[in-house]
């Protein structure tokens, strides 16, 4: 069997050339980091809509009433341009939402996109979903090699455990080579990306027809069934909990928050598997996850499906999220929650 190496000059080639890729991250940081819209513009199609994202954080220079923050979940359940249309009639002037809602669950995706945007913009309400029971984070975002950088909102990384630190650098080192091509060569995003609406889709449940479903006569849940104050009593606690390093983006979310002086709101969106269910299930007591008495909004699948009968329920999903459908019906039952979080933002 013929050694892997062949001389010691080779094995001091491979380490240097080892060394030297381990390094770059310190190299692209002593050159200089291309602006932060760069970090998001080459990520994949997979994630989402990053056009819509990038517009919404760094070229529109509209500060939001109300801010959605989650994952796909949110972009599939909410109907933004509904959200606006109520919240202008309410406040008697034109209102501006905005949504940063990339694909796959991750409190870290959460957290740069949402200090990012307020970096740049004031948001009066940050209305966020939280990861549902099924989804658990054990590592960065599978993109997270796009926009973390390194020396860039190292603050963020302040008492995160040493192995999620690793993975972190690690991602910084697959990262390092396109960041330093973007200064030569800029990430681009079309205008049809750019300027790309976020419409809920007329999709069937995996795979099967679409079925419009009437919801204008669907019955809207009162407060009391759709606006909570801890200790939420329509909240049952289930699936794993928060990992170390879930939690930690989750209290910097809380904190950044508090620091850029907006107030945040949780939302719960039911999902297929909630179909039936009397009570929301989320993750943990948020309350004492999250050091906060924020309130609740959302209402169990029982209530926001009361109208609806059980064999045509999963005419509102394409999946786990909500299609055309569901969304309609979903923001209707959630506006009135939502315009009392606003006029209460600054009682949290």
């Amino acid at each position: 069997m013929l050694p892997v190496f062949r001389s010691m000059s080779s094995v001091a080639s491979f380490c240097g050339l080892l060394i030297g890729l381990l390094c770059l991250p310190l190299l692209t940081a002593w050159i200089g980091h291309p602006p932060r819209e760069q970090a998001y513009a080459g990520t994949t199609v997979e994630a989402g809509p990053i056009g819509t994202t990038v517009r919404e954080i760094f070229r529109d220079p509209s500060d939001a009433d109300v801010l959605f923050l989650g994952s796909s979940l949110v972009r599939a359940g909410v109907d933004e341009p509904m959200v606006e249309q109520a919240l202008s009639s309410h406040l008697g002037r034109p209102a501006h939402v905005d949504m940063l809602s990339l694909n796959w669950q991750g409190m870290d995706l959460q957290y740069f996109l949402l200090r990012d945007y307020l970096n740049r913009h004031h948001a009066g309400l940050v209305v966020w979903n939280l990861p549902v029971p099924g989804s658990r984070s054990l590592e960065p975002h599978v993109e997270a090699f796009r926009w973390v950088r390194f020396g860039e909102y190292s603050d963020a990384l302040s008492g995160l455990p040493l192995r999620y630190r690793m993975a972190l650098y690690s991602d910084m080192v697959l990262g390092a080579p396109r960041e330093l091509l973007s200064h030569l060569r800029s990430n681009l995003l079309s205008k049809d990306e750019i300027n790309n609406q976020l419409l809920p889709e007329k999709a069937g449940y995996y795979g099967r027809p679409f079925v419009p479903e009437p919801v204008d006569s669907a019955m809207i849940p009162t407060l009391d069934q759709s606006y909570e104050v801890p200790p939420y009593p329509l909240v049952h606690v289930t699936g794993k909990p928060l990992t170390p390093y879930e939690e930690h983006f989750a209290r910097k979310i809380m904190e950044l928050a508090k620091e850029k002086h907006t107030e945040i709101v949780l939302l719960h969106i039911p999902i297929d598997s909630e179909q039936g269910l009397d009570y929301m299930p989320e993750r943990v007591n948020w309350v004492g996850a999250l050091q906060t008495d924020a309130p609740m909004i959302g209402a169990p699948s029982s209530v926001v499906f009361k109208s609806v009968d059980k064999a045509r329920s999963h005419d509102f999903y394409r999946d786990q999220h909500l299609n055309f459908n569901g969304s309609v019906l979903f923001t209707r039952s959630l506006i009135p929650a939502l315009l009392e979080a606003y006029d209460n933002r600054e009682k949290y």
